[in-house]
């Protein structure tokens, strides 16, 4: 049962997360940096503008210090600096050699599953369940296509040495005058149309499985005589694990497309149709699929931390109205909504910053490294762990936007669908 009571500790640790989240980044020991001597051949080059390869020759020539944290984990590796694992000289293996008959096989095995899941979710759902694929897939589409320039600005921080340590406005400033204006929406299409289907699956998924993960747990408390099952928080964060999980695998090739588009913006001359088609070709499936662990590392516990505490925060600030006998009018409507959003919004930040920091180097530039080696390198690097929480900032401000517009809208599409607000 959520109690108003529940609420205040709820309030409490999304403010502590996030001040502390910050002051873990400021905790840290200055250690004399080595200038490292980079030589790469003509062929093992990245295909950056002459801007972008200028900054990153400037950042070897500038840096002061590395950040060390006040736990960092593992040993740092001498060897291992930051700017090799931003920037790995590592070319694939097998080149890949145009689209061959694996890749056309998993394309359409692909399209197969997803064409017999939305027949049996059509078929087999409770009629009207549509209505929260709808809605999910417009509000995702709509909050992550808005703050895109926030999202391109974040994303070359992590994958920059040139801008890692900039604040927000003097990146995007950068960014503008080598780049132009337009450097700040690069891969608005794979956003907009990779998170209208990611939502859709995402909050369909996760409203769907409300009543049988309820039912379920309520039969495994009944029949181990353990109380701790029947909990709606419990039921809530095993619906918010299995959409985030769904949504991992239909968000992975847009991601791929996206990151890349962002990286490395020679590469995206064309449309983002045609750097797909050009990263099948050249990586062939895998390519577009090598970032799926961390995807699964960011979007499970970011769905879980969102989705729950936007639930639990909405109930208990109604449940407080109706307790004190007040009338739910328009504007407690709007409110109590834009409330619970800011502060999932800053929880869901914290908790998926590590697989996001990931996900980018990953899907960052062609290269056969695996995700397990790069989580092991930031570990192992003078930074350590907070060298997963290089752009947090940024990130905290593009999720707090995403998320408060993400969740406004889907309780609002709801209830023009018919549905009952969240609460």
């Amino acid at each position: 049962m959520i109690t108003p009571r529940t609420l205040l500790p709820l309030i409490f640790f999304s403010a502590v997360a996030v001040r502390e989240s910050h002051a873990f980044s400021q905790r840290l020991l200055v250690v004399p940096w080595r200038t490292a001597q980079v030589t790469t051949s003509a062929q093992d080059r990245r295909p950056w503008s002459g801007g972008v390869r200028r900054r990153i020759v400037r950042s070897y020539r500038e840096h002061k210090a590395l950040s060390v944290p006040y736990f960092s984990g593992p040993p740092a590796d001498p060897t291992n600096s930051w700017e090799e694992i931003i920037l790995p000289q590592i070319p694939l293996k097998n080149e890949h050699d145009g689209i061959n008959a694996f890749d056309k096989f998993v394309m359409a095995g692909s399209l197969l599953a997803a064409i017999f899941s939305a027949y049996g979710l059509i078929s087999f759902l409770a009629p009207g369940s549509w209505r929260f694929f709808a809605a999910g897939g417009i509000c995702a589409a709509t909050s992550h296509a808005i703050p895109t320039p926030i999202d391109v600005v974040k994303t070359r921080k992590q994958v920059d040495p040139a801008l890692e340590n900039k604040s927000f406005i003097v990146a995007a400033r950068e960014l503008v005058k080598e780049e132009g204006m337009g450097a700040l929406w690069a891969g608005l299409g794979p956003t907009a149309f990779g998170y209208l289907l990611e939502g859709a699956v995402k909050f369909g998924t996760y409203e769907i499985l409300k009543p049988f993960f309820k039912n379920f747990l309520s039969g495994l408390a009944a029949s181990t005589s353990i109380s701790f099952f029947n909990s709606h928080i419990l039921a809530y964060m095993l619906c918010g694990a299995a959409a985030g999980f769904a949504a991992s695998v239909m968000l992975c090739p847009m991601e791929a497309i996206r990151i890349r588009m962002v990286s490395e913006p020679e590469f995206a001359t064309g449309g983002w149709l045609k750097v797909g088609y050009q990263m099948l070709k050249q990586e062939g499936v895998g390519g577009l699929c090598k970032g799926i662990n961390p995807m699964i590392l960011k979007q499970v516990p970011y769905t879980v931390t969102k989705n729950v505490s936007f639930d639990i925060l909405t109930k208990s600030l109604y449940a407080i109205l109706r307790a004190q006998g007040m009338a739910l009018t328009a504007a407690s409507m709007f409110v109590i909504p834009l409330l619970s959003a800011v502060l999932a919004s800053m929880l869901s930040t914290v908790t998926s910053q590590p697989g996001d920091m990931v996900l980018s180097l990953v899907n960052a530039h062609k290269g056969d490294r695996r995700s397990s080696e790069i989580f092991n390198s930031i570990l192992k690097s003078p930074r350590g762990i907070a060298g997963f929480f290089v752009g947090f900032k940024t990130r905290l401000l593009h999720v707090g936007v995403t998320v408060t517009i993400q969740l406004l809208v889907y309780d609002y599409v709801k209830r023009l669908c018919g549905i009952a607000a969240t609460g």
